[in-house]
């Protein structure tokens, strides 16, 4: 062979060993573009709701480490919820083709409540049943999976008033959805009725963020417009009585509505510390604030306006100075 063409061939082979050298970082880039979507049973103002959502996790790319939901109008009710009690379930689809067997069927877990305070309530995801060939199945590829383990641990955060709430699921490692996937993955999350709309109606926001196993993020933006609700009350908060301003009067007309039968046109106005509750802590806390050196109540204060921090409380609008 001419020394030319033997240093072409040499170049042509450097050229070609120098481009696969710059491209191999593009082919070993891990992956995550799962898709996702939400429905909610029902959106109706001021109504209790369960949510599903369903996600898919492409063969190939990264599983999923954690998911996090947030909804920006409305409130986790945990009330009536105790240890050991449902508030939803899981399912995960399994088909694999490979060259001796063909995996088909469900991985279904119940998702348990194991502990519920004020404005939180934690659950974990516990597999309950394992349907078709798929416990035989994922054994032979190594993958041991059993009835009884837990799949996920679920936290549930009620945030303040109806201003929002979050869904924060991490994956416990039973399942086979960490580093890359060996197979496509069609996972269901349903939920019981413990998202509780705002009264106020507008629009809910669910924005979903799912994260991979290596820390690449994938979020989801999703908008329901919820039907129905209420005109948000306007008034003067710490204002007990409503008669426009803020004095003495206004503790012993929140002492009287506490212990001693009385009434009063507003009971958000009575709120004077903003936590969604009317009780002693709020009188003395305007007693502070009118003969000590304590913070004046939160807005609005001082002028009729819309609640900020939105929750159960209202006014029961009868001789109220608010419009």
């Amino acid at each position: 062979m001419p020394v030319s063409d033997s240093r072409s061939s040499l170049l042509l082979l450097c050229g070609c060993l120098l481009l696969l050298f710059l491209t191999l970082p593009t082919f070993c880039q891990a992956q995550f573009t799962p898709t996702l979507s939400t429905s909610i049973d029902n959106l109706d103002s001021g109504q209790a709701s369960g949510f599903i959502q369903d996600g898919f996790f492409f063969e190939g790319q990264e599983g999923p480490s954690s998911m996090l939901i947030q909804f920006d109008r409305g409130s986790f009710d945990f009330s009536g919820y105790a240890p050991g009690q449902l508030v939803g379930s899981l399912v995960v689809e399994v088909f694999v083709s490979v060259i001796f067997v063909t995996i088909s069927g469900d991985i279904i877990a119940d998702v348990q409540v194991t502990s519920v305070g004020p404005d939180t309530m934690q659950a974990i995801a516990v597999i309950t049943d394992i349907t078709g060939n798929v416990s035989a199945g994922l054994s032979l590829l190594g993958i041991d999976l059993n009835i009884g383990d837990t799949a996920f641990d679920v936290l549930y955060t009620d945030l303040p008033g109806d201003t929002g709430a979050t869904m924060n699921v991490t994956d416990a490692g039973s399942l086979p959805l960490s580093g890359n996937l060996d197979f496509d993955i069609p996972l269901t999350w349903t939920t019981a009725p413990i998202l509780t709309h705002s009264p106020f109606g507008g629009d809910l926001v669910v924005e979903t963020l799912l994260t991979s196993t290596t820390g690449i993020e994938s979020s989801f933006n999703e908008v329901f417009p919820l039907s129905g609700g209420a005109t948000p009350d306007q008034f003067n908060r710490g204002d007990a009585n409503q008669d426009g301003g803020f004095d003495i009067s206004d503790p012993i007309s929140m002492l009287g509505f506490l212990f001693n039968n009385g009434t009063v046109p507003c009971v958000l106005a009575c709120d004077a510390n903003d936590d969604n509750g009317v009780d002693i802590a709020d009188a003395v806390f305007c007693l502070s604030a009118l003969f000590g050196s304590g913070a004046q109540p939160p807005a609005p204060h001082g002028a009729c306006g819309d609640d900020p921090t939105p929750g159960l409380l209202t006014c029961l609008q009868q001789n109220n100075n608010c419009p």
